[in-house]
């Protein structure tokens, strides 16, 4: 078997069950315009029997968060037939969040737990969030993959974040690191680079292996810029430097399964995710096979203001499924 080799555009975003509604339709609304998008191109007849929207509390772009949210539930309640649900949770505490969503799960879970449609538009979702609706998901309600959908910005190369408010590992992905190992840290980098270097100052690892995000329209504009805005870190000797797709959750896991294969005898695994969300979903891929690896994140103290200047660009599903040879 293998995945799915590339990302598929999506132009119109058709329902999984051809015999009635989806069970579940899941997004975020966040104050980047993108998470309206994906439910833009939502077909006529797309129907989900519950749909869930969370909303992650950014009080520096609440305005904005609100006029999305409205557009999506605008969207929604016409294509949602029993049940629409809004979960408000805060940032920096997406054990809340999840927990709000286990509190109506009863409601609104899948009528086949062995056959459930389900779809999650990423594009909205902080990273951590999205780890942690994944683990829900996949994990504890033991539903499998779900339909993943995302969709992208077009923006210039600039710092997306400032500062760092907090830094702690992913609840649910503590993993089991051993005492008697050193740690290799694995880093996915992209435009937050003091996100990342707090990581690697907290953790001093014994060696560090640095993911660079390749753009996937070969930009190499993003890519000597992600190389410049995280200078410091690579410039150290006990980084190495290697790139990683973008959007591609299975060729991500296939990098991270490489890496385990070299160090899993001598050092403790632990990630830092700060490249993309499709990335994040490839992680999790990976983390499914070798729970004993650890994830840790660091929280930013705000969003720059080049998060606005974002434009949605192409609508993707992630290559998930699996092909035969």
């Amino acid at each position: 078997m293998k995945a799915t080799e590339e990302p598929i555009l999506i132009e119109v975003l058709t329902r999984l069950n051809e015999y009635g509604p989806d069970d579940l339709f899941i997004c975020c609304a966040s104050f980047e315009e993108r998470c309206v998008t994906s439910i833009q191109r939502m077909s006529p007849n797309f129907r989900a029997r519950y749909s869930i929207i969370f909303v992650i509390e950014e009080p520096r772009h609440e305005e904005l968060v609100e006029v999305n949210l409205a557009k999506i539930q605008a969207i929604l309640s016409r294509k949602t037939a029993e049940g629409l649900f809004v979960i408000r949770c805060q940032r920096e505490d997406p054990v809340d969040g999840i927990g709000q969503l286990k509190s109506i799960w009863h409601r609104c879970k899948p009528k086949d737990s062995e056959e459930p449609f389900i779809t999650v538009d990423i594009s909205g979702f902080t990273k951590v969030y999205l780890l942690g609706l994944m683990h829900y998901l996949v994990a504890e309600a033991n539903l499998g993959l779900p339909r993943m959908i995302h969709t992208t910005q077009s923006y210039s190369p600039t710092r997306l974040t400032q500062g760092v408010q907090q830094i702690s590992t992913v609840t649910n992905y503590f993993g089991n690191i051993s005492l008697e190992k050193d740690n290799v840290l694995v880093l996915f980098l992209g435009f937050e680079p003091e996100r990342a270097l707090s990581v690697w100052k907290q953790f001093n690892p014994t060696r560090t292996i640095a993911l660079i995000t390749a753009p996937r329209d070969s930009n190499l504009e993003y890519l000597k810029y992600a190389e410049k805005n995280n200078e410091y870190l690579l410039s150290q000797p006990s980084v190495e430097v290697r790139q990683a797709p973008a959007d591609n959750p299975w060729a991500v896991r296939n990098i991270l399964e490489s890496i385990y294969d070299e160090v899993k005898t001598t050092y403790n695994m632990v990630i830092g995710p700060f490249g993309t969300k499709p990335q994040v979903v490839g992680v999790f891929l990976f983390w499914l096979e070798h729970p004993k690896v650890q994830i840790v994140y660091s929280f930013p103290q705000e969003y720059t203001k080049s998060y606005l200047n974002r434009k949605p660009g192409q609508t993707y599903l992630l290559p998930l499924s699996l092909s035969a040879k």
